[in-house]
């Protein structure tokens, strides 16, 4: 991570050709991204590099998203109290 002065967060995202073939790492890609997206507005603005480990393409979105938000939390890189796109 690496904060700077700016108005939105920017993210890198891995994921080794070791959890699948392009299929399977592009499916990864998209629900990282989407729970980022979703949770743009509670997020640090910071640049993010997310580095996906096995047995994440085992989860759903929903267990993705819990995993995610739960790291982000310990790592003060998420700010709770705004709305989230999907609560409004």
């Amino acid at each position: 991570m690496l904060e700077k002065e700016q108005k939105h967060f920017r993210v890198g995202i891995s994921v080794s050709k070791k959890l699948g073939n392009a299929v399977v790492r592009n499916r990864i890609k998209r629900k990282i991204r989407h729970v980022l997206m979703q949770h743009q507005k509670q997020l640090v603005q910071a640049d993010f590099v997310v580095i996906a480990r096995k047995g994440v393409e085992e989860l759903d979105y929903h267990q993705v998203e819990q995993n995610l938000l739960h790291v982000l939390k310990i790592a003060k890189l998420y700010q709770e109290g705004f709305i989230c796109e999907t609560e409004k």
